[in-house]
């Protein structure tokens, strides 16, 4: 029989190691990155957004919502076939893309001379318009400075007012409204005479200027009445007031303003037209003079569509987005009074570029000029030496980002080609010499 061997004992340690479960490797990196990638693409084929396959080539933007909507309207009007739309739709796709301004295009010299060169026009077209009387004063090269120099106020403000639904169709109304609206004075509707050696001024109330403007004439009595504070002898059209302990002076003053005293109308509005609008087929109220606040105020006047040539007024009460878009309706109307035509984006770029801090700043030293922080742009435009003197006194620091202060100093522009970083090198590489060819010689 043979003995059996002893069971040799296991080393604790070893022991302990097997017991303890052994780590997983861990994934490579790239493997785990993958699975996020996985998971994400997921998570966006549920939200239903379009995915792009390795390979696929993507327009940066496609055609606008608008110009697809019109595409449409076409393709449905005139019962296109699926043939004919995709090669319509190629075309307006390619013109689009041509439309496109390209990269680093000088976009503002190119609106500055698109926009100047029509005021020559403009300006010799003054002396064939200075006798017609179907143009408007404030028409032609005096209204494109007045709008792109952002002029406080209108030199010739008007505005055009649409009517409510209840009366834009009744003449009668429309037309009382419209005299109610002017501005009306005493001293537009009585004639003052003054006696000053007895020290009393007779009031003759007018009846037909009464009448014409639609003055209450009792209560235009009661308003001079109340204004004067002193007890008046009346008579027919006529108000007598006597001063017995007055000094002359203050009797002056008195009836000066008086005078000035508005008893009816909009502040600011001299006349009123009433024309009827073809195209809408109801009556609107043209005014000579602005007060788009008070206007908008009146019940009978629809807020939504009324409006004024004065821009900064515009601003003001509806907003500096209101007023940018004033500028660019105004600028288009003027020169296409004058059969003038130019590209909108030149105009809304102009537009944009004075109203882009929140406010209607002009194109002149005391509007957009003096925002430049360049003090050789602020120079390059007017007043060279007084912006050069300031900015070395203040020890301001020219930092050339602009096109004008990199032109002073000699230097590209970041315009065009000077806009790319990419630089060829002058070193070129030697061309492999040529192989000379074997001449073959024929063994005779």
């Amino acid at each position: 029989m043979t003995k059996k061997e002893p069971r040799q004992k296991k080393p604790k340690a070893e022991k302990k190691a097997k017991a303890k479960k052994e780590p997983k490797p861990a994934k490579p990196k790239a493997e785990r990155k993958s699975k996020r990638e996985e998971e994400r693409l997921t998570a966006r084929m549920a939200e239903g957004q379009q995915l792009l396959v390795e390979g696929q080539v993507v327009e940066k933007a496609d055609l606008p919502e608008k110009v697809l909507n019109e595409f449409n309207k076409v393709k449905d009007r005139h019962k296109l076939s699926e043939a004919l739309a995709e090669k319509l739709l190629a075309a307006v796709r390619e013109r689009y893309k041509k439309a496109k301004v390209e990269p680093g295009e000088a976009v503002g010299i190119i609106a500055a001379q698109s926009l100047g060169e029509p005021g020559t026009q403009l300006t010799l077209r003054t002396k064939h318009y200075a006798g017609a009387a179907e143009v408007s004063v404030g028409s032609g090269i005096q209204r494109v400075e007045e709008i792109v120099d952002g002029r406080s106020r209108a030199k010739y403000p008007t505005m055009t007012i649409y009517l409510a639904p209840e009366i834009n169709k009744d003449f009668e109304k429309v037309d009382a409204l419209a005299k109610s609206m002017i501005d009306v004075r005493i001293d537009d509707v009585v004639r003052v005479e003054e006696d000053l050696e007895k020290k009393r001024v007779i009031v003759h109330l007018v009846p037909e200027e009464i009448k014409a403007r639609n003055v209450d004439a009792d209560a235009l009595e009661k308003r001079i009445e109340k204004a004067v504070k002193a007890k008046p002898r009346t008579g027919k059209n006529v108000i007598e007031f006597h001063f017995k302990g007055e000094p002359l002076l203050d009797l002056r003053r008195t009836f000066n303003k008086l005078r000035n005293t508005r008893i009816q109308g909009i502040r600011g509005i001299e006349k009123t037209i009433v024309s009827k609008d073809e195209k809408l087929g109801e009556f609107v109220i043209k005014t000579s003079g602005s007060n788009l606040k008070a206007a908008l105020r009146l019940p009978e006047v629809n807020p939504t569509v009324t409006t004024t040539n004065d821009i900064k007024e515009i601003s003001k009460v509806l907003g500096i987005e209101a007023g940018r878009y004033a500028i660019a309706t105004e600028l288009h109307k003027t020169l296409d009074e004058n059969n003038i035509s130019v590209d909108q984006r030149h105009i809304l770029l102009l537009a944009d570029l004075m109203t882009w801090d929140g406010d209607i700043k002009g194109i002149v030293r005391t509007g957009i000029t003096r925002q430049k922080s360049s003090p050789f742009a602020r120079a390059a435009f007017e007043e060279t030496v007084k912006h050069l003197l300031d900015a070395a006194f203040k020890g301001e620091h020219e930092e050339l980002q602009g096109v004008v202060e990199n032109i002073i100093v000699g230097q590209p522009i970041k315009v065009g080609t000077g806009t790319v970083q990419l630089v060829m090198s002058s070193k070129l590489p030697a061309a492999p010499p040529k192989k000379e060819k074997a001449e073959v010689k024929e063994e005779k």
